[in-house]
């Protein structure tokens, strides 16, 4: 019973480390580099906007770490969120942190390979929020 149990143990780490590397060269193949501080990692369609730094990632909402964009209630805000909303049906690669903002999880993201909050930066959109930049990225 014990060499059952080990061999079961065994087969799930290699399981676990085959879908692990699959996952990782599908990345790589992006161009993107997963962050080995990541906790998951989300792929998909971004399927909603919400605003300038939260969009739904296969209807999952994501809060765009280290990125602070005005609130849509504002103009500079809707601005943001109408440049954002053209990644709308684009894939999304989202190294997620761990972390939780309200219904949110949050992550640093790449949308075809390019890193989402530095386009929004670069564009004067939005700036950096050192405080919640978790992982020194910018």
């Amino acid at each position: 019973m014990r060499y059952i149990f080990i061999i079961i143990v065994a087969l799930g780490l290699i399981a676990f480390n085959y879908i692990k590397s699959f996952n990782e060269g599908d990345a790589e193949a992006l161009g993107i580099e997963i962050d080995s501080r990541a906790v998951s990692v989300l792929r998909g369609t971004i399927t909603h906007v919400r605003d300038g730094d939260t969009f739904e990632v296969k209807e999952t909402p994501v809060r765009i770490s280290a990125l602070d964009c005005p609130e849509n209630s504002t103009s500079a805000g809707q601005i943001a969120t109408r440049f954002a909303k053209q990644f709308k049906g684009k894939q999304a690669v989202c190294e997620l942190t761990g972390a939780k903002t309200y219904d949110r999880v949050v992550g640093y993201c790449s949308i075809e390979g390019k890193d989402f909050a530095q386009l929004m930066v670069e564009n004067k959109l939005c700036k950096f929020w050192p405080k919640y930049d978790v992982w020194n990225r910018y």
